[in-house]
């Protein structure tokens, strides 16, 4: 349903780091950045932008989920964010509370933009 998303960033240069090191567990990776935006995603699909822009552009409730193919990616994508700075708001975990089959942990990013990682897979 949805194509890609893109995020605002007040540090952006800090910003691409943290993706290229955050997305690597699931091999998405930086595929552009020109400066004015950072494109993420395979050689293939990219999906997830960076823009530079000068306010906090976080939105309450708002939140952006990416799917990992593992358990094991889940676990390295919180555990690369947070030796990245991230902030936790939860750890890997199970959630029955929403699906039998999800796993998943989420964190703020570095201009507090609230970011899941989950799987159904077992």
């Amino acid at each position: 349903m949805i194509d890609h998303i893109s995020l605002g960033t007040q540090c952006y240069a800090e910003a691409v780091a943290f993706y290229s090191r955050v997305l690597a567990p699931m091999q998405v990776g930086l595929q552009r950045d020109t400066g004015a935006e950072a494109a993420f995603g395979t050689a293939a699909r990219w999906s997830f932008f960076l823009y530079p822009h000068g306010e906090r552009v976080t939105a309450p409730g708002t939140h952006v989920a990416f799917a990992a193919a593992s358990r094991a990616q889940v676990m390295a994508v919180h555990a690369a964010a947070l030796a990245a700075s991230a902030i936790d708001l939860f750890s890997p975990r199970t959630r029955p509370d929403i699906s039998p089959t999800y796993f998943g942990a989420m964190f703020t990013d570095l201009d507090g933009h609230r970011i899941e990682v989950l799987t159904n897979e077992a």
